[in-house]
């Protein structure tokens, strides 16, 4: 295996776990916006993640042109053939990615929630939100609710 793709693959994978790791503290710093409903900081913290992430993209292209450099396919393996440290810095890798993963859909679900309410409050607002449910004595189920917008109740 030559030298110089071995010394390619080290710098992808540097460069990711660098990429993985700024991707980590910006969704922390993301989740932080969220939770302060700071709208300029959580701005300028997406764009910056949009960076990252491209980042990384670009890496994954390399990648690809060093196993089609080496007529190989499977990035794991042809680490495996340059040098066992390189396949388990790979590997470390895949596992810090899979918790930064997590923290990106732990966000998800806060912009997803934080979305449900700001829509039923506008809806109420309005006048929109449906009757809600009421058991009555018999246990059968009645619309309770006034419907109208809040500035004419």
């Amino acid at each position: 295996m030559p030298a110089d793709a071995e010394l390619a693959a080290r710098a992808i994978i540097e460069s990711d776990r660098h990429g993985v790791e700024q991707l980590r503290e910006l969704l922390l710093e993301e989740r932080a916006a969220l939770s302060a409903r700071d709208a300029a900081q959580l701005e300028i913290t997406v764009q910056q993640k949009l960076l990252c992430l491209q980042a990384l993209d670009a890496n994954e292209a390399q990648r690809r042109q060093l196993l089609a450099r080496q007529h190989a396919n499977d990035w794991p393996e042809l680490l495996r053939g340059m040098d066992a440290a390189l396949a388990k810095d790979w590997s470390m890798l895949l596992e810090r990615l899979h918790e930064v993963a997590q923290l990106g859909e732990i966000n998800e679900r806060i912009v997803n929630r934080s979305s449900r309410t700001t829509s039923r409050m506008l809806a109420l607002l309005r006048g929109q939100i449906a009757p809600v449910g009421v058991y009555d004595r018999s246990g059968r189920t009645h619309a309770c609710g006034d419907n109208r917008p809040i500035t004419s109740a």
